[in-house]
């Protein structure tokens, strides 16, 4: 098992080879009787309780009866530079956002990690990754 100190390096040469993209879309969720459209969609994300479609807010109206959170989202894409075999990387990001006051939804897809955050927040969110020592790669404004 590696020590605490080890951790923290590992985690910060993660930190170092990954970067970040801001995708430029504004996202809401919904919770939704049927999913319509699923290829329109970023996330459809199904419970035993109910299915919740996560998408652009111009594809609303593909959704047909549902009920949307009223809080706009903005797309953070992380790309990890050691997908599946860094402990702690998720927590490190949740942690740095959580200290400043930043809500986020957090999901991982196979090589990249998707934060949404509320779209008042993003230009903070933007800073908190480059002061842990994300790098910034791709296009989206702030």
């Amino acid at each position: 098992m590696a020590s605490h100190a080890n951790y923290r390096e590992t985690i910060r040469e993660v930190i170092r080879a990954s970067g970040f993209a801001v995708d430029p879309g504004v996202y809401v969720y919904a919770r939704v009787r049927e999913v319509r459209h699923a290829e329109q969609h970023l996330m459809v994300i199904r419970d035993p309780d109910e299915t919740t479609v996560v998408t652009a807010i111009g594809n609303l109206p593909l959704l047909g009866e549902h009920e949307a959170n009223p809080e706009r989202w903005r797309l953070i894409n992380i790309r990890c530079g050691k997908p599946f075999y860094c402990v702690g990387f998720v927590a490190t990001i949740a942690d740095a956002l959580a200290r400043e006051g930043i809500d986020i939804v957090i999901t991982s897809a196979f090589t990249n990690d998707l934060v949404l955050v509320m779209e008042k927040d993003l230009g903070r969110s933007v800073a908190v990754l480059e002061g842990i020592g994300f790098g910034r790669r791709g296009p989206g404004p702030v």
